[in-house]
């Protein structure tokens, strides 16, 4: 015989799990799930924008920076 407390535990928490995102709704206009969806996304931009950022620094250094001239081997 099957142990039915595994399923029950599971059917609980799929049953309330759409009620513990639409708390509140009528007062604020962002749930729990677009918060945290929004903070996920700031995220990964922040993540993204600070490598970004240094890389294109260096390449507009490197750019107008002088560059070191090399003798060239006379003939």
């Amino acid at each position: 015989m099957k142990n039915p407390v595994i399923p029950a535990i599971i059917l609980f928490i799929a049953s309330t799990s759409t009620a513990l995102a639409n708390t509140n709704a009528e007062k604020s206009g962002l749930s729990l799930i677009t918060i945290l969806f929004l903070v996920f996304f700031g995220l990964i931009i922040a993540t993204q924008l600070f490598p970004g950022l240094f890389l294109f620094i260096t390449g507009v250094k490197s750019l107008f920076s002088k560059r070191p001239r090399h003798a060239t081997p006379k003939r």
